[in-house]
């Protein structure tokens, strides 16, 4: 839950004529607000407006700095949030007292009345009911004075229950000079703190590294914890330095440490994760949860019990198979090859995560496992997805053993048999080619017969009855049947893909053609490609190229690799042509809309980009609704289209705003690029005789 929560921030540096200018007082406010705001450090929210999160003024009153502390107060109240307050510049205490006084502009060592009681603000923000925590940071001379006594605030209305950390400066009877405690603390977060979690707090550690970086001052601090409801610990700023701390032995990716966080805190409210999930802490959780002894007011369900129990064993079961698969197939693992073995298993695209072995095999033990399957299951189709990937023609003994030894050997060979059959049948296609349609509708249509890599593709040429929708309709009929008379008959024909010029891509659903009883979408899958790639007239082995190393460039993005573009760039198609020349659209392209000079979009953008999405000219789209359902619905395509256009005439999703049926596409993948390629009329010179 770590830096999920709302976190505000007020940085107040104050000049005093009495006092004289303080030289760095700007720069180190700047500079400390900067680093509390960054989202990746302080994560605290900057505010603008008449009081903001940061105020710098020569001019300040004692009724500023106060309004100003109140106004972030009610911030922070409103949003259960932590509040970090800075005071940077002046500050003393009077005679026989240790209580700090903040100075302002007009502010003089003989009147408190001119000045803040910083002892007296802290206490009051502390208290205020709704505010989940105070870190104060005072950057003045004396600033020891300003940590409130733990009996003036368990005097106040939470009766103490708060938390209020500070961090001080100087003891109470010393000077700060030169802003030394804003600059050296800026340094520490900005770089991270050696040896801290994934958070740094004000504790011993933060201090010790900033006394060694500040001489001549008694940097000090003062933590209060009186609230046993605290949602997350009192931290400063997020540790630049853990990341990399923990890389050596974190065994546990985003996923299983949120899984696990969710199962420890249900279990026990008051019980947390260590900072790393070795594989001996792992180890240990488990092994306590089977027969630790816990109290029974510790424990608010058995069941809860029995669930870390399970996380943490599917978790170091991950850490295990993660290191047999990469030393059975250590010259074959690619981070490409895992995710498209998590595709093939049918994962999300976030499954992948940014330690692809790590996270897919985390998805796979805790997300993709089926509620009534085998304790494995998930695993195994995920490491039969693997061993496909590497070699669909050969099995590894290691593999088969681990299956044996965790009861998964029918479910990790049901996987196995699958892909092989998934495999086989995508490589029985039927592509009609309609390229020879230059303004309307061919009088004829080219057809290849594809049996996979072991054989040619046979070819043969249909006459068109009609040069219209109709013609083409019937000849698209006589390839089918001319087809299936060539296929073993136990082998029948699943995917067709139909190749186009962009005029007819634009208006023509093929799918929705009736050839013989039956609309070709009903039993096929039906792709639609350009025609242009196999036009010899074409620049096809350039664009093919191109299209290669972006499809490559896609299948390594951890994300969605989909560029949408919207009205005001389709508008300027001078400007997109620009672009698409510099190689800027190096992903998918999806138009969040339907445009009215769609047969011109589509002409510009089938050079340049291997795969177009758009909606239909029906369809209904929401704001961001088209990108949305494209996200959820990425790792099943385009197979996933002919599912849902079958839905879509089944009226199953009338009342949808946009879904995943009323999206057209043009999908160019590397199976295509490569039977594209006897078209791209490459010449290979021979090396000249001297």
């Amino acid at each position: 839950m770590t830096g999920g929560l709302a976190r505000h921030v007020l940085v107040i540096g104050a000049q005093c004529r009495a006092m004289g200018a303080l030289t760095r007082l700007e720069q180190a406010a700047c500079e400390l607000h900067a680093v509390l705001t960054d989202p990746a450090l302080g994560g605290c929210e900057a505010r603008t407006g008449e009081y903001p999160s940061l105020l710098v003024n020569r001019e300040l009153r004692p009724a500023d700095v106060r309004e100003a502390v109140v106004m972030a107060v009610r911030q922070a109240k409103a949003d259960s949030a932590v509040l970090v307050v800075a005071l940077l510049g002046h500050g003393f205490t009077s005679p026989q007292q240790t209580e700090l006084y903040f100075m302002v502009s007009d502010s003089t060592t003989e009147s408190v009345l001119s000045a803040v009681n910083v002892r007296q603000l802290l206490a009051e923000a502390a208290d205020e009911a709704g505010v989940d925590g105070v870190i104060a940071l005072v950057d003045t001379c004396h600033a020891a004075g300003a940590a409130p006594d733990a009996g003036r605030i368990a005097g106040g209305i939470r009766a103490g229950r708060t938390r209020l950390s500070v961090l001080t400066a100087a003891a109470a009877d010393q000077a700060a000079r030169n802003m030394r405690l804003t600059f050296a603390l800026v340094e520490v977060l900005t770089e991270g703190l050696a040896g801290a979690g994934s958070e740094v707090f004000v504790d011993r550690m933060l201090t010790k590294e900033l006394r060694e970086r500040v001489s001549g001052q008694a940097i000090g601090r003062m933590e209060l914890d009186n609230d046993p409801f605290a949602l997350e610990g009192l931290w400063l700023a997020r540790n630049r330095r853990y990341r990399s701390q923990r890389a050596a032995d974190e065994v546990v990716g985003p996923l299983g440490r949120q899984e696990l966080q969710q199962a420890v805190e249900m279990w026990r409210v008051q019980q947390h994760l260590p900072e790393r999930l070795t594989r001996t802490a792992l180890t240990e959780l488990h092994d306590f949860v089977r027969t630790g002894q816990v109290e029974d007011k510790d424990e608010t369900s058995a069941d809860w019990r029995i669930r870390v129990g399970d996380v943490a064993g599917a978790l170091v079961e991950c850490a295990q198979t993660g290191e047999l698969l990469s030393g059975v197939f250590a010259t074959a693992l690619t981070s490409d090859l895992l995710r498209a073995a998590g595709r093939l298993a049918g994962f999300p695209p976030e499954a992948e995560g940014a330690v692809p072995l790590r996270d897919l095999l985390e998805y796979a033990a805790l997300r993709a496992q089926p509620v009534d399957g085998a304790r494995w299951q998930g695993l195994a189709r995920f490491m039969a997805a693997v061993e496909h990937q590497v070699d669909p023609g050969d099995e590894s003994p290691q593999m088969r053993e681990w299956a044996r030894q965790h009861g998964v050997i029918p479910q990790f060979n049901d996987a196995l048999a699958e892909f092989s059959q998934k495999r086989q049948r995508r490589g029985v296609r039927l592509v009609v080619s309609l390229v020879g349609a230059w303004t309307d509708w061919p009088e004829e249509v080219d057809t290849w017969l594809l049996l996979g890599q072991s054989a040619p593709p046979a070819r043969e040429r249909f006459i068109c009855e009609s040069a219209d929708r109709i013609g083409v309709g019937k000849a698209i009929k006589a390839a089918l049947d001319w087809a299936r008379s060539r296929l073993p008959v136990p082998d029948p024909l699943m995917h067709v893909d139909v190749a186009a010029p962009a005029h007819l891509l634009a208006q023509w659903q093929p799918e929705e053609e009736k050839v013989g009883r039956y609309l070709l979408g009903t039993h096929h899958v039906v792709v639609a490609r350009w025609s242009g790639r196999l036009d010899p007239s074409e620049d096809n082995a350039e664009i093919n190229d191109a299209a290669r190393k972006t499809l490559n460039a896609m299948a390594s993005c951890g994300k969605v690799p989909v560029e949408w573009v919207g009205q005001a760039v389709l508008g300027d198609q001078p400007g997109l042509e620009d672009a698409l020349v510099a190689g800027q659209y190096a992903a998918a392209v999806g138009l969040d809309h339907h445009p009215q000079d769609l047969p011109e979009i589509l002409g510009l953008l089938l050079p340049y980009a291997p795969i177009i999405l758009w909606p239909r000219a029906d369809a209904r789209p929401a704001n961001g609704q088209v990108q949305t359902v494209v996200q959820q619905n990425w790792h099943h395509l385009p197979d996933g289209f002919a599912d849902a256009y079958r839905s879509r005439w089944k009226g199953s999703h009338a009342d949808c705003l946009v879904c995943l049926g009323d999206i057209r596409a043009v999908w160019h993948d590397e199976a295509w690029l490569d039977f594209c390629r006897p078209f791209e009329n490459r010449i290979v010179a021979a090396p000249e005789e001297e």
